[in-house]
């Protein structure tokens, strides 16, 4: 589905912007570290459900072998598995319902929404490269990650557990 955002346009002109609606789907799997500017991936799955998400979560404990790792989520239905507790040396906290401003992997996918915005793509493989590009992006510059998700109350806490 195409993604408007404002645009410019002269005055007195109603901006004319093609528009396309289809129903492909692929998603992006996404943790970042407002600390450290870290980020990891998976995209193009073809769902997002639990058995995703456990295939995700093992992979980025794969990443990090040697380190206790900590997932916080929103309360997604496919966060809820049980299962995806179990997984050794992760910890899952969920966030209270509906407070997006308390994750800051949000501002990533608005990030992620921005490049692809008001335009028309001729088909999933161009949508794909250019969230490709755009997550690549962000991922190879941590300074630009931690400026965008280091809230100043997530610093202030990690300072006082750290």
């Amino acid at each position: 589905m195409s993604n408007m955002r404002r645009s410019w346009s002269k005055v007195g002109e109603r901006a004319v912007l093609r528009q396309q609606q289809a129903f492909e789907n692929r998603y992006l799997f996404s943790a970042v570290s407002p600390i450290s500017g870290e980020s990891f991936h998976l995209m193009g799955l073809e769902v997002m459900d639990s058995a995703t998400e456990l295939v995700f979560l093992t992979a980025l404990k794969k990443q990090h072998p040697d380190q206790h790792v900590v997932v916080v989520y929103d309360n997604a239905p496919c966060h809820r598995r049980k299962d995806l507790h179990v997984i050794p040396g992760l910890t899952i906290i969920h966030l209270p319902s509906y407070s997006p401003e308390l994750n800051p992997t949000e501002r990533f996918f608005e990030e992620m929404r921005r490049d692809t915005a008001c335009e028309v793509f001729d088909g999933l493989v161009p949508l794909e490269e250019r969230i490709t590009s755009a997550v690549n992006r962000w991922a190879d510059d941590t300074m630009a990650m931690q400026q965008l998700l280091g809230y100043g109350w997530i610093r202030k806490q990690w300072l006082e557990v750290s």
